[in-house]
């Protein structure tokens, strides 16, 4: 299963079913609580963090969501550049590590 899709403006929840119905299944595995907390808190204080995903690829937003849908868990992350912003739906399990940045 590919680590994120970017997503236009839509429901999340809607989304991430299309992404796992659009996807070959992997077994799901569940995440340490201690990185799901970090996350949480990131997304409730709206901190900047670098996301290090198991493909290699690095991404640097805010999260905006954090919730579990279709037996996984999952995360919308929005990733501002000069001129738009994109978000990216990540499944949690994909991610390696996050690391807080300085805004």
């Amino acid at each position: 299963m590919a680590a994120c899709g970017f997503l236009p403006p839509c429901d999340p929840i809607s989304a991430a079913k299309n992404f796992l119905m659009s996807a070959p299944a992997e077994p799901y595995v569940p995440i340490s609580c201690a990185l799901h907390s970090e996350l949480e808190l990131a997304a409730m204080r709206r901190r900047p963090l670098q996301l290090q995903l198991r493909n290699g690829r690095s991404l640097r937003g805010t999260i905006t969501d954090v919730w579990t849908a279709y037996g996984r868990e999952w995360l919308l992350l929005a990733v501002q550049s000069a001129s738009s912003r994109s978000d990216y739906l990540i499944d949690l399990t994909q991610i390696e590590g996050a690391y807080a940045v300085q805004s």
